[in-house]
């Protein structure tokens, strides 16, 4: 199917590729954040929810979207060529942590790692993926259990980081997205990374 969010197109197969409308807000929210001439890497891309509407919103940015998945990696292209993007938008269909290392080595100004089951384990791919001066990341995680869902998105993602030899020098937005189970969410933590 075709599925319209604030004005993007995106061809829809959740037989195939996993897409979740319930994240409309976050997909323009982050695509609001991003500034001319960035480049912007979303580690999970699927068929491109994240990385459609920083294109169309921004036509100075070059923006990276890999998926290990080619049924979604296929939406992905084909979403890219209805809005009309293919000068913006480089599709990449692997692991991320292998094109990462790559191609994409210190190259992003902003990562995007929307894979809230497994995020935390590919925080060192988003500090090999951040330029040296430094970058934003968008880290989506579940927290089950805790009474400060926040703070321990923010402690764990910060630990990860040091553990890379970089350094969170701010939070710049967390928020609970959405209840997931009882007394289990999933966060967003927007941090800059140096």
């Amino acid at each position: 199917t075709i599925y319209v969010e604030y004005g993007n197109s995106l061809h829809v197969d959740v037989a195939k590729a996993y897409f979740s409308p319930r994240l409309s807000n976050e997909h323009n929210r982050v695509a609001s954040q991003v500034t001319p001439q960035e480049t912007v890497v979303d580690l999970f891309a699927g068929v491109g929810p994240f990385v459609i509407p920083i294109a169309k919103k921004h036509k100075t940015v070059q923006v990276y979207a890999v998926d290990i998945n080619p049924d979604a990696v296929a939406l992905l292209e084909k979403n890219i060529k209805i809005n009309r993007l293919q000068k913006q938008v480089v599709s990449l269909v692997g692991d991320s942590r292998k094109i990462v290392k790559e191609q994409l080595s210190h190259k992003a100004d902003r990562v995007i790692m929307n894979l809230p089951e497994t995020a935390l384990e590919f925080v060192d791919v988003a500090c090999e993926a951040i330029k040296p001066e430094g970058g934003i990341v968008h880290y989506y995680c579940f927290v089950s259990d805790s009474s400060e869902p926040l703070e321990t998105a923010k402690i764990e993602l910060e630990k990860a980081v040091k553990q890379n030899n970089r350094q969170v020098t701010n939070f710049l937005f967390a928020k609970t997205v959405r209840e997931v189970a009882p007394y289990a969410w999933q966060v967003v933590v927007d941090a800059r990374i140096q």
